[in-house]
């Protein structure tokens, strides 16, 4: 039945006709997983399920998805942890643990479970897997295909396989592989986002950008509040020449990290309720570079001052004129609440009482983002005759090592035009 249905939408129109009895429950949490869908909701149902079966291991795996959808990886990583502890001779979904552990860097736990699972039965397409992306962790990536052919010898619809078989073949650059590869994990699952993704990363290396538009796109729609699909959506559109539209894709993506990271502590995460609730300097810089080309030089400015704000973690104060957190609708209050716009089904997920953390978080530190970011603004400054603030903005670049001759120029150059001031004053 979850293979029948292929948007959220479909199953909650199934749901209400549904008898409301536990292998209901369990088909709407497992359909949802499939969905890649995530939110307090989902985890409030598979918690009053784990209360009644708590060592179940199907339960538990989910548990560890819906960690995982929510990229909360440590998390998902405990889980799986102890799920395996639990079940030590269970191998189903151990492929995607092992992405967790890729993902993590974690090389000795992943070496331990590809031990494991060779020992088991390595004639597992899941055991292959696993190996595999050990092999893919050691830069290995002639054998780590070996072992993803391997799976889909014994399996030809493993769907892991396949993309992570395409993601070899992209670092192996052989990029027409890489897309027979990803189309056939599409051909399996066409819920699979990654697949999506993948496809779009290949044809942008091969610079059709038109092509790789079309496939972010279709990502970004099988998962709307991932950040990531709507920063490729947004960086595609800017390498065509469509300015205004990547900075709605890229405003989107800030919208979408903000609603992560707003929900996370709703699974229980001790590690998501510390986790630093700030913008993205890297976006945020692309933004207003943006605006930048367009001629909008005081949206520029407000973004281009934002992002410099990254650095101490100060999401409410652009320190110009304007709020642009305002225009896309995620302007941080002092207790870290988000503002969202309302306008996609999945707003009304969002807990009341998540906040991203509190007012006095940290920030990322001096970064090249906020470093351009910062030459740009001293640069606006000399131009528009603000001496005291070009100086003090290029001073601050010199201390932290940064372009230090552009910024020395600055400093020599505001100097030299105040003293003609004073002159002409005098």
């Amino acid at each position: 039945m979850t293979d029948l249905i292929s948007r959220i939408e479909q199953l909650n129109q199934i749901s209400p006709h549904l008898p409301q009895n536990i292998m209901s429950f369990m088909f709407h949490l497992h359909t949802s997983l499939e969905l890649y869908q995530q939110g307090p909701h989902l985890a409030h149902s598979l918690d009053e399920l784990l209360s009644i079966f708590p060592t179940s291991s199907f339960l538990l795996t989910c548990k560890a998805l819906l960690a995982y959808h929510s990229k909360d990886l440590i998390v998902a990583e405990q889980d799986f942890s102890y799920l395996l502890s639990l079940h030590p001779q269970r191998l189903d979904s151990l492929d995607h643990y092992s992405n967790i552990l890729y993902v993590l860097n974690m090389r000795p736990k992943l070496a331990f479970l590809a031990h494991v699972c060779s020992s088991i039965d390595k004639f597992r397409p899941e055991s292959c897997v696993v190996i595999g992306n050990y092999y893919s962790l050691l830069s290995m990536h002639e054998k780590a295909v070996q072992y993803f052919r391997r799976a889909l010898t014994l399996d030809r619809s493993c769907l892991s396989a396949w993309t992570l078989m395409g993601h070899e073949y992209v670092e192996l650059k052989n990029t027409h592989a890489a897309i027979e590869s990803y189309r056939r994990a599409v051909d399996v699952n066409r819920r699979d986002y990654r697949a999506w993704y993948g496809l779009g990363q290949t044809y942008e290396m091969l610079e059709m950008h038109t092509y790789a538009l079309w496939y972010y796109k279709k990502a970004a729609g099988l998962r709307p509040w991932d950040g990531k699909m709507w920063m490729a959506v947004g960086s595609c559109l800017e390498k065509m020449g469509q300015d205004r539209d990547g900075i709605k894709a890229l405003k989107r993506a800030l919208l979408a990290d903000s609603y992560y990271d707003s929900t996370a502590t709703s699974f229980g995460s001790a590690g998501a309720a510390d986790r630093m609730a700030h913008l993205d300097p890297e976006v945020l810089l692309q933004i207003a570079t943006m605006y930048d080309r367009l001629g909008d030089l005081e949206e520029a400015k407000s973004y281009m001052e934002l992002c410099v704000a990254q650095e101490v973690g100060d999401t409410t104060n652009s320190g110009g004129g304007g709020n642009p957190g305002e225009s896309f609708a995620i302007h941080r209050d002092s207790s870290g609440g988000v503002a969202g716009s309302g306008d996609e089904a999945e707003t009304r997920e969002r807990g009341a009482g998540n906040d991203g953390g509190g007012g006095g978080q940290e920030g990322t530190g001096v970064t090249v983002a906020t470093s351009r970011a910062r030459m740009w603004l001293a640069q606006y400054a000399l131009r528009n005759n603000d001496y005291a603030t070009a100086t003090r903005l290029a001073a601050e670049l010199c201390q932290d090592g940064v372009e230090v001759e552009d910024a020395k120029a600055i400093i020599q150059t505001a100097r030299h035009r105040m003293m003609e001031a004073d002159l002409r004053e005098q």
